[in-house]
């Protein structure tokens, strides 16, 4: 099969998929006869060409009227002919929906394409027909319910063609979908999900579609074409000033087809959905109260029973109906948030992929997926788009890794944090992958340091490795380094995701257990095991001095803590069982270093208050649970428990510890930092007894309601 050249400057303009349709009619045979075919009412004509043991049929003209959206169907030919044998596929590329072609190419009105029974034409179009549209970039091609391993054999096909990896996309983000193409290394193909309005918006624009009608639908990767209230009102519009064109439109919604279906407002598609939906509608009104509307004011009219003049009001009715039945006023209009968000939410099948409870959103949320390589036998074929970042962290991860050992995926994603940051501009990054050595794939972060500069990422690495040394849960972090062709030398640090859920978004079902009494209530030993947690968290939070001198805060409680959780076999289930540090910012942040009594009253004043509101913000979540002095109990059992290891640490090197002057810039006054530091770890121990009464104080004053967390944890794993 002959590959397409590249591009030529003077086709540029053209998208590839039409580019694509005009090089088959350019050098495929076409097939003499020219098929005519009625669907929805509309009269249809289709040419196809066979291009070795492929066919390609094509509704007339779609090349030069290019629709927004053209729907696209891709089937092997043995699956329409039994008895066939070869690797042939035949595509389709129609306007209108996809029925516009399945129909007549499943009952053998395309030439000698398909000869299925009708017994088994659905579980062809199910099983073995992938439904796509070609869009401005190339193709989004929908799983639905098919294989996937159907899937992909068409996207390989088309591949083999000549189509691009990146101008074949996969819309539907199924299960099945995401995991067989991590595997590949190539979930960036998969249609992400939308993160800012503008994205939303975007995506809404280039989902609007037209069937044969006047009506604009949503149309989503299920299949749906999902009509707004605003958009049936253009209805009444229609039936004052174009009677014809509003006819066209209600035989669109309830006419039946001549082929003994249902209409399309009752053509069921994807779950409870049809063809054409009602959006924003509550439950079942549509199709129990609405639709029998509107049908019954089309049989009215087709029989004269309602004259054009009795339409309007009648029409009224139901579009006031439709109004009244939506489950949000702010549905009806189109530019607001929840509509935009709502209708988001279906056109991805978001809606239908259950989303856990959570306080704030989290970090995996918030990932999008970037062009990296596919491996084959260890060696990586790179993918278009792959930036010099990303080709950095893949020569990385290769590096890293033992004799014989070979990378069998990596995925790289961005962290969308920031409206304003286009994708590939992000500050954090997450690797996932996995070798032929180990069982499990395993989960990189690599971020952008704060300054640029060699004298900061060194300063960086001193602070993580000198605590380390001292037991403090920071993980392992390696330093890269790289020219990004504009400002010159530019760091990053990798290391490994933590295990765990950020402080501040883990799910409250995770503090829950099932009661034959009582039904689904607070499990108070998980509550007080993560108190606990908070205690040790603090304690090294104390040591480190992490704190935020421009903000005049300490950085605690954040979602800079990272709550593992593991199996408790006392209790039979998961329960939180370590923490660690995921954030190295702020580390050596208190702003005075002088080693007197009055600024350690001070410090000490500091970090207590902000423990203490952690602490009492947590409790009154799981004040059901537990009571305050429980929650307070566990919680100074970890700090207590967490400094003692600290301080031994300390002691049992002590003069390592104290001649550690490492070559970092004096600007950075490290080495004045550290020994702060060091002295007010051994204060943190001797003064316990103080440190505990500065905390009840704190624990008393603090409103019963505190105020609203101010976590950011998106950022961290």
């Amino acid at each position: 099969m002959c590959r397409l050249p590249p591009a030529t400057h003077a086709m540029s303009t053209t998208p590839f998929a039409y580019r694509f349709i005009n090089r088959v009619r350019l050098e495929a045979r076409i097939r003499e006869e020219m098929v005519a075919h009625i669907s929805g009412g509309h009269p249809h004509q289709f040419v196809a060409y066979d291009w070795g043991p492929d066919t390609f049929v094509f509704e007339r003209d779609i090349w030069r009227l290019r629709p927004q959206r053209a729907s696209v169907l891709i089937v092997p030919k043995t699956r329409l002919v039994k008895g066939m044998s070869g690797s042939g596929y035949v595509m389709t590329v129609t306007s209108g929906n996809h029925s516009v072609a399945a129909i007549p190419l499943l009952n053998g009105k395309f030439w000698n394409l398909g000869q299925v029974p009708k017994r088994r034409q659905s579980e062809v179009m199910t099983s073995w027909v992938v439904c796509g549209n070609l869009v401005d970039s190339g193709v989004e091609l929908s799983q639905r319910v098919v294989d996937i391993r159907v899937l992909h054999a068409a996207d390989e096909w088309l591949h083999s063609l000549g189509w691009p990896l990146h101008t074949v996309v996969i819309a539907d983000r199924v299960d099945t979908a995401m995991e067989f193409y991590r595997s590949l290394g190539q979930e960036w193909r998969i249609k992400p999900l939308a993160w800012t309005r503008d994205e939303m918006e975007l995506a809404l624009r280039a989902s609007r579609a037209r069937i044969q009608s006047a009506l604009v639908y949503y149309h989503s990767v299920k299949g749906v074409h999902l009509l707004s209230f605003s958009e049936f009102s253009r209805l009444t519009d229609l039936a004052a000033h174009d009677f014809t064109a509003f006819m066209v439109a209600l035989d669109e919604l309830v006419k039946p087809p001549e082929n003994d279906r249902p209409c399309a407002m009752r053509d069921p598609r994807f779950r409870n959905h049809h063809e054409i939906e009602l959006f924003g509608v509550h439950g079942d009104k549509g199709i129990g109260q609405i639709v029998p509307m509107i049908e019954q004011l089309h049989r009215d009219l087709a029989s004269g029973a309602c004259t054009r003049d009795d339409c309007l009001p009648r029409l009224a009715r139901i579009t006031n109906a439709f109004r009244h039945a939506l489950e949000n006023p702010g549905l009806a209009d189109e530019q607001s948030d929840i509509f935009i968000g709502s209708v988001y939410k279906h056109l991805t099948g978001e809606i239908y992929r259950g989303t856990q409870d959570q306080i704030a959103p989290a970090f995996d949320d918030r990932k999008t997926a970037l062009p990296g390589a596919t491996y084959i036998g260890g060696k990586a074929e790179t993918h278009p788009g792959a930036d010099n970042r990303t080709l950095a962290i893949l020569n990385y991860v290769q590096n890293q890794l033992s004799h014989g050992e070979r990378i069998e995926y990596i995925n790289i994603y961005e962290l969308r944090t920031d409206d304003h940051l286009p994708l590939g501009k992000g500050p954090t990054r997450e690797i996932d992958f996995k070798t032929n050595r180990r069982p499990v794939g395993m989960r990189l972060i690599e971020k952008s340091l704060a300054q640029h500069g060699t004298d900061y990422a060194n300063y960086t690495l001193v602070r993580v490795q000198a605590f380390q040394s001292l037991g403090v849960a920071y993980g392992d972090h390696h330093l890269l380094s790289r020219h990004d062709g504009q400002s010159g030398e530019v760091h990053y640090f990798v290391r490994q995701r933590y295990a765990g859920h950020a402080f501040g978004s883990i799910s409250p079902n995770r503090f829950q257990r099932t009661d034959c009494e009582h039904g689904v209530i607070d499990f108070p030993e998980a509550v007080l095991a993560l108190a606990a947690l908070l205690g040790n968290a603090a304690a090294q939070s104390l040591a480190v001095k992490r704190y935020a001198p421009s903000e005049r805060r300490v950085r605690f409680g954040d979602g800079r803590e990272i709550i593992e959780f593991g199996f408790n076999v006392k209790h039979r289930s998961e329960m939180p069982v370590g923490v660690r540090l995921c954030s190295v910012r702020g580390t050596l942040g208190w702003p005075d270093l002088d080693q007197t009594q009055e600024n350690l009253d001070n410090c000490f004043d500091a970090y207590m208050l902000a423990f203490a509101t952690v602490l009492k913000a947590f409790w009154s979540e799981h004040s059901v649970a537990v009571t305050l002095r429980e929650a307070r109990d566990y919680f100074i059992d970890g700090f207590v428990e967490s400094t003692r290891a600290l301080y031994w640490n300390y002691t049992s090197r002590r003069e390592a510890f104290d001649a550690f002057d490492p070559d970092v810039r004096r600007t950075f006054r490290f080495q004045k930092k550290w020994r702060f530091a060091l002295w007010a770890l051994e204060k943190q121990q001797t003064q316990m007894p103080e440190l505990i009464e500065r905390f009840d104080r704190f624990l008393q004053e603090l409103p019963e309601t505190p105020p609203a967390s101010t976590s950011d944890n998106h950022d961290n794993a």
